[in-house]
């Protein structure tokens, strides 16, 4: 009898760590990512007229290529469609700074971190998601 409680008690312990550990990875990644974005906002807006500078192109190309390696391990966690739709963000964000539409851009970049922002919310460490 005692053997069944203890495994129970194992597997439960188990379970709320591997919780902990999800939790710490996908919103760690998730605000890292807003971050990242919240620092690029001040960039556009202090070159409105020519976003499409060299060091703006980079800034977001390195941000989406960090992003989509990161991406491998968050696909085993979580959804895909909402991946998809911070990929595809971040694309349209980075099309825009090169083309050099600010207006879209920014209205692209805001709308991002907004999302990114609420979706992460999603897997807050919670007993409903630990359930």
């Amino acid at each position: 009898m005692v053997k069944k409680w203890i495994i129970i008690a194992s597997i439960f312990v188990a379970l709320v760590v591997s919780c902990v550990l999800e939790y710490r990875f996908v919103n760690g990644s998730f605000d890292s990512l807003q971050k990242s974005l919240q620092e690029f906002r001040p960039m556009l807006e202090e070159t409105e007229e020519n976003i499409d500078q060299q060091e703006n192109i980079e800034y977001i190309s390195d941000l989406h290529e960090t992003w989509h390696k990161k991406v491998d391990g968050l696909k085993a966690l979580i959804w895909h469609t909402g991946l998809k739709e911070v990929e595809n963000g971040l694309s349209r964000v980075m099309t825009y700074t090169k083309e050099n539409d600010y207006t879209e851009a920014m209205t692209e970049l805001n709308a991002l971190i907004d999302y990114v922002q609420h979706y992460s919310a999603d897997f807050d460490l919670s007993l409903s998601n630990l359930l």
